[in-house]
């Protein structure tokens, strides 16, 4: 499964780290180039833009500070909705509200993809040793899948 994490801040990059350690393939993307370095140097492909990520990945996860800075990495012109294709996963972990996962979500869901609202609780000191909750809000297939 081919993984695509924007969002490397505080929270971000232990849960993508996490995702290297353990040997998954994953594509990283950040604002921030000295954000993402240490990623591609521990092997981690770089994501050009979330619409070329969402094109190559199965999965997405957004790890971002902000409801208006999910939107424009989503509905952007070269945003995760531009290249979406039927089956790929968004897995939302941005500190946003519920209206805006639900808003964000019908529009992955219309273009074939499969929504996964996925709050996190433990810090950032959990989240760097892979001891942190994830809540999953989706369908149980999607969630097998994810799994």
């Amino acid at each position: 499964m081919k993984i695509g994490f924007i969002g490397l801040g505080n929270v971000g990059a232990k849960l993508a780290g996490c995702l290297i350690r353990n040997g998954a393939d994953v594509t990283v993307r950040d604002l921030d180039p000295a954000h993402v370095q240490p990623f591609l140097d521990k092997g981690a492909a770089f994501g050009e833009s979330p619409k070329v990520m969402a094109e190559a990945c199965d999965v997405i996860i957004t790890c971002l500070p902000s409801p208006a800075i999910s939107a424009a990495v989503m509905e952007s012109g070269d945003g995760i909705l531009a290249g979406l294709t039927p089956g790929t996963i968004w897995a939302e972990m941005s500190t946003t509200h519920a209206e805006e996962v639900m808003r964000l979500g019908a529009l992955v869901t219309a273009k074939g993809g499969e929504a996964v609202d996925c709050p996190v609780s433990g810090g950032c000191h959990r989240a760097a040793t892979g001891n942190i909750a994830i809540l999953a809000g989706c369908e149980r297939p999607t969630f097998e899948k994810m799994l």
